[in-house]
């Protein structure tokens, strides 16, 4: 598994500034296997099947650590 490039540019530029960042990322294709391509019909599923879903534990998490007054923080190197 990777992170995309996208994703990791957020990471390094909150990181950078200091900025708490997270991400939950819905994975829905593995381009390395002819099976695993997206295509419009497969997309289609993973959205029908996963993101209400998706979206609930990203809520449910962002909740949690805010009822728990839970901060995130940088690690340094």
């Amino acid at each position: 598994m990777a992170i995309d490039m996208e994703t990791a540019t957020i990471f390094s530029v909150g990181f950078y500034n200091k900025i708490p960042t997270g991400a939950l990322l819905l994975v829905s294709d593995q381009p390395m296997i002819p099976e695993g391509v997206k295509t419009e019909d497969s997309d289609k599923k993973v959205t029908k099947d996963y993101v209400e879903r998706h979206l609930k534990v990203g809520i449910e998490s962002l909740n949690n650590l805010i009822n728990n007054h839970i901060t995130v923080k940088h690690l340094l190197f």
